[in-house]
């Protein structure tokens, strides 16, 4: 029987909302936050943990893989293959989605923080023109009922940011220059769990040995391309907290 935790242990624990993708954007991302946090949270994402035949599942990542390859694709395939780490990784990766509520529509961002994050990040659109967005992704798994869901780009980054906001966990950002409506641009100087994000991620930048950046085919393939950052653990990540 595994020991109680006591009100210190509760304390100390970090975690956090992830904001930059659905998953981990790769391996690298994944350890590095293994060796700071004790749980991520990842809203609006589910991946059964069972119920799913892993050797179909193969073939399928496999013919996904044969496609010419764009972000969507690229994302999926990480979904997928992560999807069959989800029953290890469980208790520490937490996707949040309820797997009956495909699209999240009971707990649906507005639409407009979605609108204002895809302004903050690609500039208003011109005048007349209205972007769509897609609210969710689903997808079947061979050998059972299973699927995995996960949100749409600009619907995750609002749904990570509003459980932020809603649960007092720190955000969790590993994309320099990523800033979006509602997160801290200042130094903060009275949230203990946020400073002791920070610290934990500044010290693990210090105490890990330099390593290889993790290439496309060691990676999940989330299919974000951005620039390489932090030379101890091949990752940078930036703990804030929405407004």
């Amino acid at each position: 029987m595994p020991p109680l935790s006591s009100g210190i242990d509760e304390a100390l624990r970090l975690e956090a909302v992830y904001l930059s993708a659905p998953i981990p954007r790769n391996l690298a991302v994944l350890t590095a936050m293994g060796a700071i946090f004790d749980k991520v949270y990842f809203p609006g994402v589910y991946l059964p943990k069972e119920g799913f035949d892993v050797g179909e599942l193969d073939k399928e990542i496999a013919r996904l893989k044969a496609l010419p390859q764009d972000y969507d694709r690229q994302l999926l395939l990480g979904i997928l293959s992560l999807t069959k780490h989800a029953k290890t990784l469980a208790g520490f990766c937490e996707f949040t989605a309820d797997p009956n509520d495909i699209f999240g529509t009971k707990s649906e961002p507005p639409q407009q923080l979605v609108q204002a994050i895809h302004d903050a990040i690609h500039g208003p659109p011109r005048k007349g023109f209205t972007p769509m967005f897609e609210s969710g992704h689903s997808k079947g798994l061979p050998g059972g009922d299973e699927t995995v869901n996960y949100p749409g780009d600009y619907h995750y980054l609002a749904r990570a940011i509003i459980q932020s906001g809603k649960t007092g966990i720190p955000l969790l950002n590993d994309i320099p220059g990523l800033k979006l409506p509602g997160m801290l641009d200042i130094a903060p100087q009275d949230d203990a769990k946020l400073l002791a994000g920070i610290l934990a991620v500044e010290c693990t930048r210090i105490a890990l040995p330099p390593t290889p950046y993790f290439d496309q085919k060691t990676s999940w393939s989330s299919g974000r391309r951005t620039p390489p950052c932090c030379a101890g653990s091949a990752v940078r990540c930036f703990a804030t907290r929405p407004t």
